[in-house]
């Protein structure tokens, strides 16, 4: 006969009555509107200017959503020119550019007025993961890649300033840090998370920098 072993019951989830008065101010927050998409939504990104739209990547467009009149959501523009799914989207901190990359591996620098791709950055190794711009120097903007790569680029003409292989997995998260235009904080799929000088990283090789196309 097989041995028994007893088992304990599971805890009960807490009455809204017992939980602390953080959780209960948490438990009060309600969503002010929603959108459906035809696809998964892979990406977001708040632009810090008015009118605050939010940039909603999914399929192979970005829409752009801002808030009506009585408040529910509208569509102010959608952006297609992708050939592929685009998986990453992030703002210029004066919301007249964002950035959006494809798994094809390039990442399109679109002007928010006119919803035109100015340039392309490419030559990345894989699909494009996540990308920002500097925040202390508006002409400098960073990708990363599914290849682990971190990638620098000049906004204005489109030219790879450095590449850094930053992490033995996906490159998945990538924020501006906090020393300015050479600084970076980076985060993949190797669980590690790591903060770049680009000043100290050496320059690409001649002939290694890859040109924007339009």
């Amino acid at each position: 006969m097989a041995d028994f072993e007893s088992l304990q019951p599971l805890p009960r989830p807490r009455r809204a009555a017992e939980l602390t008065p953080e959780a209960e101010h948490f438990k009060g927050f309600k969503a002010q509107w929603k959108q459906k998409e035809v696809s998964r939504v892979t990406s977001i990104a708040y632009c810090p200017t008015k009118p605050h739209r939010l940039a909603v990547v999914s399929g192979t467009k970005v829409g752009l959503w801002q808030a009506g009149k009585d408040g529910a959501a509208e569509t102010a523009a959608t952006i297609s020119k992708f050939k592929d799914y685009t998986q990453c989207v992030s703002w210029r901190s004066d919301g007249r550019l964002l950035l959006a990359g494809e798994a094809g591996g390039s990442c399109a620098v679109i002007e928010a007025d006119t919803k035109n791709v100015l340039r392309r950055f490419r030559g990345h190794g894989d699909a494009v993961t996540c990308c920002a711009f500097a925040t202390a120097d508006r002409s400098r903007a960073a990708t990363g890649c599914r290849d682990g790569k971190l990638r620098l680029w000049d906004v204005a003409t489109g030219d790879l300033v450095h590449t850094i292989a930053a992490h033995t997995d996906s490159l998945k998260v990538i924020a501006p840090g906090a020393g300015g235009p050479d600084g970076w904080i980076t985060g993949g799929y190797d669980g590690k998370v790591k903060l770049w000088d680009a000043s100290l990283a050496a320059p690409p090789a001649r002939g290694a920098g890859a040109k924007a196309a339009r």
